[in-house]
């Protein structure tokens, strides 16, 4: 035995060996691999953003020319701005509407452009043929929304278009902005392939517009690559990798990936990988051979237990060392299940019954209690108005509804609900004497009738909650129940906020749907029905419905019980 345990052993380890090694090489493969998937990712999805930026900045200019130039007048009335004064100007905008019944200020729709492009940092605009002093340039900031006329600026912009006049399609001028650099640099600082990757964004002029470096680029390899791009001249980057992709309008992205860099990375890459997998390879192998001598013998035993067990003798039970080992510890679990199994039917049995009460009472407890907070406040700043009559009143209502909030009976009458909702909704009126209305009504023949508590108190809470409007005076909420044969119906109007067709719709469809466990918020009305439809039955039917202009009504519909019954009795009697 002992020599067959030996040479099960050595060929375990040779297995082991065989597979660690291999393990190790595939993660050196995939490493390498991921490394140049990681980098080709980041290239792409630096392309990806730097076109959409350059398309999108050069579309707004393009789309700011056309509309200065879908109109002869307006390059003319430009034109007056750089040969006019400014008051001079402003007459003459003035003038020119009051005969052309449209108003034209260039400095007003500069400055309107600037408000609604907040990412354009500037706005610059020259014009061919002009009466004003050569070399002028109309620029505006973000500081300097309606802009200035400047002289022998030199300004390259980082997206331009023509002003083509529509009159005999010549080029009267040339329109650029310059865009907040920052938001492609928060696009691009979202890749951290960590691959010595810097990608340099150049325009039409190639001016270097952004420079993005991930965290593994040092300083010196950023000036390089930024003297490169200012220079125009990638060629002098030995040690690196250069690659130019073309983009929309002329301009240019180029990665650079530092050669040097990247075999370092790589090599600590393929190093790690390597010793991790030694390193594991020696810690699995010794732990191997120390270990599998103990948990053979344990594990014998467990599988005999185990198959006497499944042989029908459920009183077998593992003998435990005293070791405390993992196999142990499942030798005494084992023991422990053993043992439970009987207890354990008897108990899920008894769960199930005590399950269906507790739901009960846990669907009614689930009532949001928050107005009884906001009560006592009120109650606290009234007694601080010691001299308000009506506050007696007040102390009382709350009262009762205290009491009633703490009797934990499962059942009270229509009458008594109401009578509840009648003083929650005083409460309210005590505090908007002049802007709450309410009334409630209730059919005398079905005052006795019982229904579950707190049935109808979260749906007037609702409109409390969410429908009324407190800055206005004729809020109104109507509460009526009446019978028509067999049939009960309870309807809660009121006329606060409407709801829209979808918004009933989801509503109907939502409180129908079962109480998640873990679910806390939004439980009024999916705890109303659920109560009423265990306690009704197939009968119960609840909806809301709203006009979409004012005020949502719930409406509420069941079988007289005691009507039920008496059809039931009737056939029993006819059998």
């Amino acid at each position: 035995m002992k020599l067959n345990f030996r040479r099960l052993m050595q060929i375990y380890t040779v297995v082991l060996l065989v597979l660690g090694l291999g393990i190790t090489g595939v993660g050196i493969v995939s490493s390498v691999s991921s490394y140049q998937s990681s980098l080709e990712q980041a290239e792409n999805m630096a392309t990806q953003r730097a076109t959409e930026t350059v398309t999108r900045y050069q579309t707004i200019a393009d789309d700011y020319a056309a509309n200065i130039t879908s109109d002869g007048r307006r390059l003319t009335n430009i034109a007056q701005y750089f040969a006019l004064s400014p008051a001079a100007y402003a007459q003459y905008a003035i003038t020119q509407s009051q005969g052309e019944g449209q108003y034209y200020n260039w400095s007003n729709e500069s400055s309107t452009f600037m408000m609604q492009h907040p990412e354009v940092k500037r706005l610059t605009l020259t014009l061919n043929v002009t009466k004003a002093k050569a070399g002028q340039v109309f620029v505006a900031t973000q500081k300097k929304k309606e802009g200035q006329l400047l002289t022998n600026q030199n300004i390259s912009p980082d997206f331009s278009t023509s002003l083509i006049n529509p009159t005999d399609a010549t080029i009267d001028g040339t329109l650029g902005i310059d865009y907040d650099r920052s938001t492609l640099d928060q696009q691009l600082a979202a890749i951290d392939a960590r691959a010595h990757l810097q990608v340099l964004v150049l325009n039409n002029s190639g001016v270097l517009v952004n420079h993005f470096s991930d965290s593994s680029v040092d300083k010196n390899e950023r000036a390089l690559a930024t003297k490169a791009a200012k220079l125009d001249d990638f060629s002098k980057l030995h040690d690196f990798t250069v690659e130019k992709k073309e983009l929309p309008n002329e301009f240019t992205l180029i990665f650079v990936v530092s050669r040097s860099g990247m075999r370092a990375l790589m090599f600590w890459r393929v190093a790690s990988v390597a010793l991790l997998g030694l390193f594991v390879l020696a810690l699995l192998s010794a732990l191997l051979w120390v270990t599998f001598g103990r948990y053979r013998v344990q594990l014998n035993t467990i599988l005999a237990t185990v198959k006497t067990v499944g042989n029908g003798d459920l009183k077998a039970r593992v003998p435990v060392t005293v070791d405390q080992s993992d196999l142990s510890e499942l030798g005494d679990g084992i023991n422990r299940m053993l043992g439970d199994i009987d207890q354990y039917i008897y108990t899920i049995y008894q769960l199930r019954i005590a399950q269906q009460e507790a739901n009960i009472k846990a669907l009614q407890a689930q009532i949001n209690p928050h107005f009884m907070s906001n009560t006592l406040e009120y109650i606290r700043m009234a007694a601080l108005d010691a001299d308000q009559p009506e506050l007696a009143n007040v102390v009382y209502n709350f009262a009762a509804l205290l009491r009633n909030n703490t009797d934990f009976s499962p059942l009270t009458t229509i009458q008594h609900e109401l009578d509840f909702i009648d003083k929650y909704v005083f409460l309210y009126q005590v505090r908007f004497p002049d802007r709450l209305a309410y009334q409630i009504t209730v059919d005398p023949t079905i005052a006795a009738l019982s229904i579950p508590k707190f049935s109808f108190q979260p749906l007037v809470e609702n409109y409390f909650v969410h429908g009324v409007d407190f800055s206005r005076g004729d809020n109104v909420i109507r509460i009526k129940s009446w019978r028509e044969g067999d049939l009960i119906t309870i309807s809660i109007a009121n006329n606060g906020k409407p709801l829209a067709l979808d918004e009933v719709q989801t509503l109907n469809k939502r409180m129908k749907e079962p109480l998640a466990g873990d679910q806390s918020t939004s439980i009024g009305i999916q705890n109303v029905y659920s109560r009423l439809a265990d306690y009704f039955g197939d009968s119960f039917n609840m909806f809301m419905t709203s006009d979409g202009l004012s005020g949502v009504q719930t409406t509420i519909q069941f079988r007289d019980p005691a009507a039920d019954k008496g059809d039931h009795d009737e056939k029993s009697n006819d059998r």
